[in-house]
């Protein structure tokens, strides 16, 4: 009996873990997706990875000497590090599928948001950020190389300090004033910027005529200088995403990420 029990638990446990790669197998990565705040999902990393998402969000406090995980200094606790949180999980994937997060070869964003003071936090990322070196997208001897994952910080960025950096594994996350100074996008690969400083429509009906020359304005300028488009605090509807979808908007930002892979796995078809 007891040995017939442990055989079903075999074939149960063995089922499960083919259905596992099964369905890791047959994700179709979504350029477009962005895990906004990820960690607040059910199962960080994995909500967004099971969907196809391309780029996660992730913000960051030093706190005793690591990198917790919290949109709020008080939220933190000491097992919601980054380095179990993400790096590891991500570049095992990476290490499993021969040099790339996804299956299906596809670019990889980490957004790192630097909440706690921007120098000291920097030094620690940089650390933790290391074992993982030959994954990353860097700049090595004053030349791009690409890498499964490329690293934005944002948020308290010591951009100073990286602008100096001839050698860095990561990039920063820039704002609409970088499109006047025109940084090179091997510095700032995105622009990023508030939905709700910038236009008033909130994603029903029509967007308004002249708010939507300014969205078509940012998006050229914006790929014109090589760099990709994010909005945070966008409305998360339908009708704002197809706008953001349609003008050309890089990533769409979402706190439902179930919701948004069936809008472009349907654009898709």
């Amino acid at each position: 009996m007891q040995k017939k029990l442990s055989i079903y638990i075999f074939i149960i446990l063995a089922s499960a873990i083919t259905l596992i790669i099964y369905a890791e197998k047959n994700v179709i990565p979504l350029k477009q997706a962005h895990s906004h705040n990820d960690y607040l999902r059910p199962q960080p990393l994995l909500d967004a990875l099971n969907n196809g998402f391309c780029s996660i969000e992730a913000d960051i406090h030093i706190v005793n000497g690591d990198l917790l995980v919290a949109h709020d200094l008080d939220k933190c606790k000491p097992e919601k590090n980054l380095v179990n949180m993400y790096l590891k999980p991500i570049f095992e994937r990476v290490q499993k599928n021969n040099g790339h997060v996804y299956a299906v070869p596809s670019e990889f964003w980490l957004l790192i948001d630097i909440k706690s003071e921007p120098e000291s936090t920097y030094t620690l990322l940089k650390e933790q950020l290391l074992p993982y070196k030959k994954f990353l997208t860097r700049i090595e001897n004053g030349e791009k190389v690409e890498g499964a994952v490329t690293v934005v910080i944002s948020g308290a960025v010591p951009r100073e300090t990286i602008e100096k950096e001839k050698d860095r594994y990561v990039f920063i996350d820039g704002r609409l004033g970088d499109l006047d100074t025109n940084p090179s996008p091997d510095l700032v690969p995105w622009i990023s910027n508030s939905w709700f400083s910038i236009f008033t429509w909130i994603g029903k009906g029509d967007m308004p005529p002249q708010e939507l020359n300014k969205l078509k304005e940012i998006v050229s300028k914006s790929h014109k200088q090589g760099r990709k488009v994010r909005f945070w605090g966008a409305p998360q509807t339908l009708e704002c995403w197809e706008v953001l979808y349609n003008e050309g908007v890089d990533f769409l930002n979402t706190d439902f990420p179930k919701r948004l892979s069936e809008f472009l796995k349907n654009k898709m078809k």
